[in-house]
């Protein structure tokens, strides 16, 4: 790429709007019922430190405080992993997962191998769809509502994009912890699967769960049926109100070897 071209991209990166999708993290954030709690320490204070390092450089008067987080990767706004779900046994490609589990995790397929995602993203605004501001409790997404929400939008998806589902429930993540985890909408396998055959490649909800009324079966379809990637607990809804619906999704997994997902902190730029 010549330096002028640098210069035009640096400049069309800087000129666009940002959008922070991601969540909160906090101590005893909602957090599937089955996984462990987010819990967050201070391994060490500053008054502590402080009489360390005077020992070492008392001129300068030194001191820090480092923390200790203990969670499972699938907190808050997270990336699921192709190894982290299966059917009887076999993940994406039929692949056994046994064979490559470990106490520490996977030899192959964790979340270290995922790349960094840069993708052309689709607001499915579903809400907006039916003039709601949000979608009623347990409501099923079906693919007439999917296709209908795209017409509404005057959009189409294109095989490779990323699809941001938004059912309205990200509000609860911090308000209202037995909402979020019991009482939400989302899309049901056979939405899930007319989504999958227009060739997405990462899946993305605004909710935990993603699925209504199996959330496990509509994680099959997309990982271990389609091998498309799956971020859960985004915050849609600054892009839902300035009626953003193209935009590039940009998401870098933390490399960690063997682990079923990660912890992420999507953005979407526009122009």
């Amino acid at each position: 790429m010549s330096s002028t071209n640098n210069e035009e991209l640096v400049r069309t990166l800087t000129s666009s709007r940002i959008y922070d999708l991601g969540q909160p993290y906090w101590w005893g954030m909602p957090v599937h019922p089955e996984d462990p709690p987010f819990l967050i320490y201070l391994y060490r204070y500053h008054e502590q430190t402080k009489k360390i390092f005077d020992k070492i450089v008392p001129e300068l008067g030194f001191a820090d405080s480092i923390d200790l987080i203990s969670t499972s990767m699938h907190s808050g706004t997270h990336l699921d992993a192709l190894c982290h779900m299966s059917r009887n046994g076999k993940i994406f490609g039929g692949i056994s997962a046994a064979e490559f589990e470990t106490h520490k995790g996977y030899t192959k397929y964790g979340v270290d191998e995922v790349p960094i995602i840069v993708k052309r993203a689709v607001l499915l605004d579903f809400p907006a769809y039916k003039n709601m501001d949000i979608l009623p409790e347990r409501y099923e997404i079906t693919p007439e509502d999917i296709d209908s929400a795209l017409e509404r939008e005057g959009i189409k998806i294109q095989p490779g994009d990323a699809a941001l589902v938004r059912t309205g429930y990200s509000r609860y993540l911090t308000t209202d912890s037995d909402k979020y985890l019991h009482g939400y909408a989302g899309m049901n396998a056979s939405g899930a699967r007319h989504l999958a055959a227009k060739k997405i490649s990462v899946a993305c909800s605004d909710n935990l769960a993603f699925g209504v009324p199996k959330p496990f079966e509509l994680h099959q379809v997309f990982l271990v049926d389609n091998g498309i990637f799956m971020v859960k607990s985004m915050n849609l809804e600054e892009l839902a109100r300035d009626r953003v619906y193209i935009s590039t999704l940009i998401i870098a997994p933390l490399k960690i070897k063997g682990s079923t997902g990660s912890l992420v902190r999507p953005i979407a730029l526009t122009v």
